[in-house]
């Protein structure tokens, strides 16, 4: 739930308000807004705002001597009764606690801050950190706005700030941030850190609150954290972010420690060092750097019973607002490109349950299935329009059988500070398929480098061979990202598979005339009686389109091309029995029109076929459909066995990865000799050498790995 918007208190410095006066006729404060003893009297810009709403009403003529001539005490004691209205100066959602930018572009941001007049406007961000509960809201009221609630502060147990809060301070040009403190009950608590380091890398100023009696690790992790995310992660982006919009580059924001205690004493140097030494001491007794902040300040505040104050710590950040030394005010359109810059590429779920900060919150989640290691490479840059496509990290991979990511390199390669990969494969270059294949056979794969040409052969010699890590090749073993495809190991076997269907293809060629001769002499001796001879059956006797392959009516025995004789129906008085069988769409017609004719539902038909030649012909259609199982049961199986390891197992492949449409009888699934996934012959018309798989000469490659 937001938190609701402040109704009341006074407004922010320069912001019109209505001031009403009590019986006696001088102006009253409301108590909420009275300022502790010792405190120092309103800023004369809250004063001019003020005399600047009491200038057209003549009862309020005595604001000049109140502001005048009252003491501080006086003011305290006077102001405590003024009933003032709705402020107009308001806080607003700027990112929510999912990470989403809640302000669409720079018009909406100015409008929102109360700026949309000033199209010039720069200003500098300052936001505060630290745990929940430590009064952060409370500060910056104090600090920015005069003790308003501008930013909304509970007593209640439960966060009153969800996110990232902004309001903008006018009298100091400070877009001002309050954000959501740590170590609360969350069960995205590592998304809502990340959130925190973003908002830290986009500020000029930096608060960290604590009210702990003693300094904590807590506070120094996080700063070294925050300042080696900045340095790592955010830094180069911010600055591509400047030099677009012509201003100058950014170098780390200043933080201010501002310490609250009430019992204990605060943090105090040696003689002649001062409290920032003794904090720099301590982050390097923790191995811990604040390379990426510009400088540390450190504010204390002992206060026992009585209220804090917050002159010094507003002296300090106001003063380092107006120094533009090192950090020059922006417009507000920057500081809006540069979030979200870093939200886009820093975004999203994290995973990991390792206490693996702040790498995890910034880097990519993908993880090496073989050895466990983290991409080392920024959040979502597999979608960013200028980050790498591939996964990369500095961590070694270990061998595993499932994935089978072990490659070989060139070991004289690898001497000369050359990266040569060689596969293992059936035959070198430089030979034709049946040639290779004969080598394959009589000498074992071989290994092939670019550079050094033929480096191993597996059976080179009759005895003694060496295995190629201990001679010729170097192992490596790659990491196994999600989505990828493992697999080098020689796929001979395919190949070979692949050369002999290449061998029988071209003999089918030679040899079809005189076979389709033969094939068609014999089936003709098997036809029944009342079926057309095939030599006559040139034409469809339907569509009388050209027939490649014939296909005979069981009732009439004409020849038909296949989408002509695509019915079936029982075909008794010529046969063939009560089993449905092919017919022709004429026929399959006329028996409908007959039996719907016909007062019984079926037809009784007289015998007209000869028994001899239909039982002839159905012997041998059994016998020609066992025979065709009997052969594709064993080419399936050898088709698997010869599956080199990279491709994806058919029975896994639903649809094509390029079209997307589903395989099946009308649709015939090939692998990609390049990625190994699933793709149909018109999406892999290109053919060319996969040389880092194993084939050299023009194999089928899908249309992605093409492009």
């Amino acid at each position: 739930m937001e938190p609701r918007r402040p109704s009341h208190n006074i407004p922010g410095p320069g912001v019109a308000h209505s001031i009403r006066l009590d019986s006696s006729g001088v102006s009253r404060i409301p108590a909420s807004l009275s300022v502790p003893s010792g405190a120092p009297p309103p800023s004369s810009a809250i004063m001019s705002s003020l005399a600047a709403d009491f200038q057209n009403d003549h009862s309020f003529n005595s604001l000049s001597s109140l502001q005048s001539n009252a003491t501080p005490d006086l003011l305290n004691t006077e102001m405590r009764s003024i009933d003032l209205g709705p402020p107009q100066q308001q806080c607003f959602k700027l990112i929510d606690e999912k990470e989403e930018l809640q302000v669409k572009n720079s018009g909406e941001l100015l409008k929102k801050m109360g700026c949309s007049r000033d199209k010039g406007l720069q200003v500098k961000v300052v936001s505060i950190f630290g745990n929940t509960g430590e009064g952060k809201s409370y500060t910056l009221n104090q600090i920015f706005f005069g003790g308003a609630e501008v930013f909304k502060t509970s007593g209640t147990q439960t966060s009153c700030t969800m996110g990232v809060w902004a309001a903008y301070d006018p009298a100091n040009k400070a877009l001002v941030l309050d954000t959501e403190g740590m170590l609360g009950i969350s069960t995205t608590s590592k998304q809502r850190k990340r959130l925190l380091l973003k908002v830290l890398a986009v500020s000029d100023v930096i608060i960290y609150r604590t009210r702990a009696e003693r300094l904590n690790t807590d506070m120094y992790k996080f700063l070294a954290e925050a300042s080696r995310a900045y340095t790592k992660y955010f830094r180069s982006d911010l600055e591509a972010v400047a030099r677009r919009a012509e201003c100058e580059c950014i170098f780390g924001p200043p933080v201010f420690i501002f310490h609250d205690t009430r019992h204990t004493e605060i943090l105090t140097g040696d003689i002649g060092q001062g409290p920032e030494e003794v904090l720099k001491e301590n982050f390097r007794k923790q191995d811990l750097k604040i390379d990426g902040f510009n400088s540390l300040h450190y504010v204390g505040e002992r206060h026992g019973a009585a209220d804090t104050d917050f002159r010094r710590i507003r002296k300090a950040v106001i003063d380092e607002l107006r120094n533009n030394t090192v950090r020059s005010p922006r417009q507000p359109k920057i500081v809006l490109d540069m979030l979200q810059t870093i939200n886009r590429k820093f975004s999203g779920d994290i995973h990991s349950s390792e206490p693996a900060f702040p790498d995890e919150y910034f880097t990519c989640t993908s993880v090496c299935s073989s050895c466990n290691a983290r991409c080392s490479l920024f959040m979502n840059h597999t979608t960013h329009d200028d980050g790498p496509n591939e996964h990369f990290t500095e961590r070694q991979c270990k061998y595993h059988h499932r994935f089978d990511n072990k490659v070989y390199l060139c070991r004289k390669c690898d001497t000369e500070a050359e990266r040569s990969v060689v596969v293992p494969k059936t035959s070198s270059s430089k030979d034709n398929t049946w040639l290779g294949l004969a080598k394959y056979a009589w000498s074992g794969y071989v290994l092939e480098c670019e550079k050094c040409g033929i480096i191993y052969r597996n059976r080179q010699y009759w005895y003694g061979n060496e295995s190629p890590s201990n001679s010729v090749v170097r192992e490596e073993y790659q990491h196994v990202w999600p989505g990828s495809i493992m697999g080098t190991e020689a796929h001979a076997g395919r190949q070979m598979l692949e050369g002999v269907a290449a061998l029988g293809s071209a003999l089918s060629t030679i040899s079809s005339p005189p076979a389709r001769v033969m094939s068609s002499w014999l089936t003709n001796q098997v036809n029944p009686a009342y079926w057309k001879p095939n030599h006559l059956c040139t034409h469809c006797h339907m569509c009388k389109e050209a027939l490649t392959t014939i296909h005979h009516c069981r009732k009439c025995g004409e020849g038909f091309c296949d989408e002509c004789s695509d019915a079936k129906m029982p075909v008794p008085e010529m046969g063939w029995g009560d089993e449905p069988v092919r017919v022709c769409r004429k026929c399959k017609q006329h028996r409908c029109e007959a039996n719907a004719a016909a007062e019984s539902p079926e037809v009784e038909y007289d015998w007209n076929g000869d028994e001899n030649t239909v039982r002839a012909r159905q012997v041998s259609e059994v016998i020609s459909g066992t025979l065709a199982t009997a052969i594709r049961y064993p080419l399936l199986k050898m088709k698997e066995s010869t599956r080199p390891s990279y491709w994806v197992p058919d029975e896994e492949i639903i649809q094509c990865l390029v079209c997307k449409r589903d395989f099946g009888p009308k649709l015939v699934l090939h692998h990609c000799r390049a990625c190994g996934k699933g793709v149909c012959d018109d999406c892999s018309p290109t053919q060319r050498p996969v040389k880092e798989r194993g084939w050299d000469y023009p194999v089928r490659v899908c249309n992605n790995c093409i492009k």
